[in-house]
């Protein structure tokens, strides 16, 4: 097996192989989101999620996407994409449906604005990917010499809640009763509730991404042995902290609580304080640690010794780990710039953004 990540990573992790189907879908996201022809092509995909590499400081990415296509002509239309790109690789917790409006101004509809949103965010899933397994395989971080990226995250206080929340799309989202066979079966696949999900009726609107994207996140979050299921989540959690994602930080606190015996004490504390919250035991220290710096600075140095000293995880349970972080740097992106948490009838915590 290949695929792109191998080609960025600079050299294939033979691991990998031992969660085949993250490999498999990893690369199905990629050709799905690429493939698209009405109304957002192929030149404007590969050239979108080009700018959206650079932007994460990823540059080997970058180089991968503007080989497959040619550089479409600059247009009003594209640039307002490029600005999109920005905010969800830069400042996904500032976006408001002002930025939504401003798509459509410029000429994008909804699935269109949907299937540019799945390919930036998934840009940012394989950079963090990426800048993992160069870690896992011992070689230098690609953006070594360079400054990170600057991230901007929203100034106010966010209202982190262990409580369930709804999530209301901004943007139209697909009638269940119109909705196609294919996008019917893709949403009786990807969950249960998906079918009166706004966040699932809008992703539908790129039926074989969602279709991809579903399979992978399931392939990365339920995958048996490997990583504790504890440790996947909290590592969800950290990530959507740092993010300011609401919405997923309430339901993988909630679920790490669950998995550890109805004790939400350490999620709790991570809602509270953010990432440099006590929460209880050296192993979650050094998964809390390692989420956060693979999210912040994908392109810089990741230290492993923690992960593997204090934390006692070996070389699979590593790539489990690196896996999630880059998954909800997916996730966090689009729930965060296609919508947003309702939170009238839950009972809110609001905390400062983190500083450590």
């Amino acid at each position: 097996m290949s695929d792109v990540i191998d080609k960025v990573a600079g050299t294939p992790i033979v691991l990998r192989a031992f969660r085949d189907k993250a490999y498999a879908h990893t690369q199905g996201a990629h050709d799905a989101l690429l493939a698209g022809t009405e109304g957002l092509g192929r030149p404007e995909r590969a050239a979108l999620a080009a700018y959206a590499a650079e932007l994460d400081g990823a540059p080997a990415l970058a180089t991968h996407y503007r080989g497959l296509a040619p550089t479409p002509e600059p247009s009003t239309r594209f640039t307002a994409l490029r600005r999109h790109a920005e905010l969800l690789v830069r400042a996904p917790s500032t976006a408001t449906p002002r930025d939504i409006e401003a798509l459509a101004r410029a000429g994008w509809g909804a699935p269109e604005i949907v299937a540019a949103s799945q390919l930036i965010a998934f840009v940012t899933y394989q950079s963090r990917l990426a800048a993992g397994l160069r870690a896992l395989g011992g070689h230098p971080a690609e953006g070594e010499a360079a400054e990170p990226p600057a991230y901007e995250t929203a100034s106010e206080g966010r209202p982190f809640t262990l409580e369930p929340l709804e999530w209301d799309a901004w943007v139209q989202t697909v009638d269940v009763d119109t909705a196609t066979p294919e996008q019917l079966a893709v949403l009786e696949e990807s969950l249960p509730t998906a079918k009166t999900s706004p966040y699932y009726l809008a992703l539908v609107h790129d039926v074989t991404a969602l279709r991809e994207r579903s399979r992978l996140y399931n392939a990365i979050m339920y995958a048996p042995r490997g990583l504790d299921r504890r440790d996947r989540e909290i590592a969800a959690l950290a990530v959507s902290r740092v993010n300011g994602c609401v919405y997923c930080a309430s339901v993988h606190a909630r679920r790490f609580a669950q998995l550890n015996k109805k004790d939400a004490g350490p999620a709790e504390a991570l809602l509270r304080e953010g990432p440099a919250a006590d929460t209880g035991t050296a192993r979650r220290r050094a998964v809390t640690d390692f989420a956060v710096r693979l999210t912040r600075e994908p392109g810089q140095p990741l230290d492993l010794t923690a992960l593997r000293t204090d934390a006692g995880l070996d070389d699979m349970e590593i790539l489990d780990l690196i896996h999630v972080v880059a998954v909800f740097a997916w996730a966090n992106r689009l729930m965060l710039t296609l919508g947003e948490p309702r939170t009238t009838d839950a009972v809110a915590v609001t905390v400062k953004e983190p500083t450590a």
